[in-house]
C-alpha cells in the first residue's frame, strides 16, 4: 500500500470518527452511535432530517459522492455556516471540516433553520447554494436555473430560493438517472459494423442489465455519466483506491447462447494512449510490432523470430510503456500508418474496460469448432443468425461496369466503407493481376442475389467463405504475429477454421498441461485473480504446484454476426461471467453513418425497434 493510499484512508477514518461529537452536539447522547458502521449513517441523516434509505446510495458511483456532499453541505446548514469559504471546505475538504465542526467549541448547532421568507436570511445564503449547485452538476446546473430565470419563474413564499431548490430537483434527478444507469437500463451507441446487419453502425440501443442481474459497482467513485475517462483527455474518469468485489444482483434469465451481449472487452485492461489506437488490442500491438522489429532489424522469417520471440516481445513492451511509437494496423494486421510516440500505457478496472456488444455463441463447458465460417457446438452445426455476414470477392467482366456505390447502398444497405477492391486490397493484385475485383461484406441472401448481376464474371468469383490462415507471409513480409487465439505459433487457426476449443465453466477441472496452459493460462492467471509463477518444475498457483485447476466462474465465446468484419473472442478467448454488462434490448434510435440527420440519414425502419 502506498503512501497516498494510507493518507487517504487515515482522512476517512478522522472523517468518520468525528461523527459522535456532531451527533453529541446535534443532541443525541448515546457516543457508540457515532462508531457503529452503517448505523452511523442513518443517525447523521435522521438528525439531518433526510430519509434514512439515503444509505442504500452509498454503493453507487458518482450517487455515493452526490449523498456525500449532500450531507457535508447540510451539516455545514446545520451548523449556520453559510459563507462561500465554508461551503468550499465542506464540499472539497470534508476530511478537514467535519472534525473542525465536531471540535471546535465555538461551531454549535445553529438554533433555528433559515427562515425563507426573511431577505436576509435568504441573501445570506446565496452564494451558499451558488457554489453547492455548481458542485452538484458543474455548468449545467446553471443554465437550467438561468433558463428557468429567463422565462419569469419568480420565488415563492414560504420556499427556498431557486439556487436551493434547483440543487436538490438536480441532485435527486442525477440520482435518480445514475440508478436506472446502473441497475436497469443503460445506453449505448454502436460504433462499429461487427454486429451488422443486425445491429448497425449508427444505433443508440438500450442494454438491459435486469435479465442477467445487475452488476454492482466495483469502482465506487467516478465522474458520472461518462465511462472511463473524461471526455476529450486521457484522464481516468474514477479513482482506484476504494474498490468493491464483483456481486451480481439476482436476474430473470438465464445466460443463453444467441443471446446478444454487452460485456467489458477483456484483454482491455491495458491500453495505449493514443487516439489512432486507445481501442485496439494492447497484446496483439506487442506480438506484432515485436516481430515487425525483428523484421527491420534483419531477421528472417517467423521460424527465427519465434527463438527470440521472448526477448523482442519484452524490449517492445517496454518500449511502448515508455511511449515509444508504433505502426498503426487494421484488423487484418495490415499496417496503413505510423506514430512517431504515444502517452505509453494505461491500465483500467474491470468494470472500465472499452464496452464491446456481441453474439454470445456458447457458454460454459460447450465443446467450439468452427469449419469454413460455420459453428459447430458439442459437435452440432449451428444456424447462422438472420443478418449474418461475410465478405466476399466478386470479378468484373467490364470494370465499367461493377456495382456503383449508390447501388449497393439504396438497395442492399451496404455502406461505402464495407466495399474494397483492387485499390484497397491490392496485396491480392500481384498474384492476379489480369483481375479486378470488389470484397463486399454482405448477407449470403445478398450474396446469392448480387452473383448473378450481368456484370460479374461467375468463372472467377471466390468460394466463399475464404480460408484464412492466422500467420503468413504470402503477401507481405509486415504482418500481424499470432492474432488468432490462442495467439500462439503451434496453432494455425483462422476466423473460418477454429479449434475445437472447450470452453471453461464453473467447476469445471483441467489438467495443467503445456497445451491446456496455452488455452487457459490467462484465464487462469488473469480473470480468475491467481498469483501464477510458471517454473521448470511445473506451475505454481498462489504459492502451490498445482497440476490441475478448478475454474471459479462461467465463461461465454461472443462472436460478431458480422463475421468477417469483427475483432471477438476468435482473436482475444473467452469472457467471463463478471465481465458481463447486460443483454441489448432495442433500438430506440438510428441514423445512416454516411448521411446526415436532415439527409435521409434518420432510420425510421430501426426506430424502437427490438434487437434479435
Amino acid at each position: 500500500m502506498g503512501i497516498f493510499s494510507i493518507l487517504i484512508y487515515l482522512m476517512i477514518a478522522i472523517y468518520f470518527a468525528s461523527l459522535w461529537k456532531i451527533f453529541e452536539k446535534a443532541g443525541r447522547t448515546k457516543k457508540w452511535e457515532g462508531f457503529v458502521p452503517g448505523y452511523n449513517i442513518i443517525i447523521w441523516l435522521k438528525i439531518l432530517e433526510k430519509p434514512w434509505w439515503w444509505i442504500f446510495f452509498f454503493p453507487i458511483p458518482f450517487v455515493n459522492l452526490v449523498i456525500a456532499i449532500a450531507l457535508n453541505v447540510e451539516t455545514a446548514r446545520k451548523f449556520g455556516k453559510y459563507d462561500p469559504k465554508d461551503t468550499v471546505l465542506s464540499i472539497l475538504l470534508p476530511w478537514y471540516y467535519i472534525p473542525f465542526l465536531a471540535f471546535k467549541d465555538e461551531n454549535q448547532v445553529a438554533p433555528a433553520p433559515t427562515d425563507w421568507n426573511n431577505p436576509k436570511d435568504r441573501a445570506k445564503r446565496t452564494w451558499h447554494d451558488h457554489i453547492t449547485l455548481f458542485a452538484m452538476a458543474p455548468f449545467v446546473g446553471h443554465v437550467v436555473l438561468l433558463l428557468f430565470k429567463l422565462i419569469g419563474t419568480k420565488q415563492r413564499p414560504g420556499k427556498g430560493s431557486m439556487e436551493y431548490e434547483w440543487t436538490n430537483a438536480i441532485g435527486f434527478a442525477i440520482v435518480a438517472a445514475t440508478i436506472i444507469r446502473t441497475f436497469s437500463f443503460e445506453a449505448f451507441t454502436i460504433p462499429t459494423g461487427s454486429m451488422e446487419k443486425t445491429m448497425r453502425i449508427g444505433d443508440y440501443l438500450f442494454v438491459n442489465k435486469l435479465k442477467y442481474g445487475a452488476r454492482s459497482p466495483m469502482t465506487v467513485i467516478s465522474v458520472p455519466f461518462v465511462h472511463n475517462r473524461i471526455p476529450g483527455t486521457f484522464m481516468k474518469s474514477y479513482v482506484e483506491w476504494l474498490k468493491m468485489d464483483y456481486f451480481r444482483l439476482p436476474g430473470y434469465g438465464d445466460y443463453t447462447r444467441g443471446d446478444i451481449m454487452v460485456f467489458n472487452w477483456p484483454v482491455g485492461d491495458s491500453v495505449l494512449l493514443h487516439n489512432d489506437i486507445i481501442a485496439h488490442d494492447y497484446y496483439a500491438f506487442v506480438r506484432s510490432q515485436s516481430y515487425n522489429r525483428y523484421i527491420s532489424a534483419g531477421g528472417k522469417g517467423i521460424e527465427g523470430f519465434e527463438l527470440k520471440s521472448s526477448e523482442y516481445i519484452s524490449n517492445t513492451r517496454d518500449f511502448l510503456v515508455k511511449g515509444g511509437g508504433t505502426s498503426i494496423m487494421d484488423t487484418m494486421g495490415n499496417i496503413y500508418g505510423q506514430i512517431e510516440s504515444t502517452g505509453g500505457i494505461q491500465t483500467l478496472t474491470l468494470d472500465k474496460k472499452e464496452n464491446y456488444v456481441k453474439r454470445c455463441v456458447a457458454v460454459g463447458g460447450d465443446l467450439l469448432e468452427i469449419k469454413d465460417g460455420i459453428i459447430y457446438i458439442n459437435n452440432q452445426k449451428q444456424e447462422l443468425p438472420p443478418e449474418a455476414q461475410f465478405q466476399y470477392r466478386f470479378y468484373f467482366k467490364d470494370w465499367n461496369a461493377r456495382f456503383s456505390a449508390e447501388f449497393l447502398d439504396e438497395k442492399y444497405g451496404i455502406y461505402q466503407q464495407d466495399i474494397g477492391g483492387t485499390q484497397v486490397y491490392g496485396q491480392y493484385v500481384n498474384t492476379e493481376p489480369q483481375l479486378q475485383f470488389y470484397n463486399l461484406t454482405c448477407t449470403p441472401d445478398v450474396y446469392a442475389q448480387l452473383k448473378n448481376h450481368p456484370a460479374v464474371d461467375t468463372s472467377f468469383i471466390m468460394i466463399e467463405p475464404r480460408k484464412e490462415t492466422s500467420i503468413s507471409s504470402k503477401y507481405s513480409e509486415f504482418v500481424s504475429y499470432c492474432d488468432i487465439f490462442p495467439n500462439h505459433p503451434d496453432f494455425d487457426w483462422s476466423r473460418d477454421n477454429f479449434g475445437p476449443l472447450v470452453i471453461p465453466a464453473e467447476g469445471m477441472t483441467i489438467d495443467l498441461t503445456e497445451e491446456n496452459w496455452i488455452f487457459y493460462g490467462r484465464t487462469i492467471d488473469v480473470y480468475e485473480n491467481n498469483d501464477v509463477e510458471v517454473k521448470k518444475d511445473g506451475i505454481y498457483i498462489n504459492g502451490k504446484k498445482q497440476e490441475k485447476y478448478t475454474f471459479k466462474q462461467n465463461y461465454y465465446w461472443m462472436m460478431g454476426d458480422n463475421r468477417h468484419g469483427s475483432v471477438d473472442s476468435r482473436y482475444w478467448g473467452f469472457v467471463g461471467e463478471d465481465h458481463i454488462v447486460g443483454t441489448a434490448s432495442f433500438v430506440w434510435m438510428s441514423k445512416h453513418p454516411e448521411k446526415g440527420w436532415f439527409s435521409g440519414g434518420l432510420r425510421w425502419d430501426r426506430v424502437f425497434s427490438f434487437v434479435k
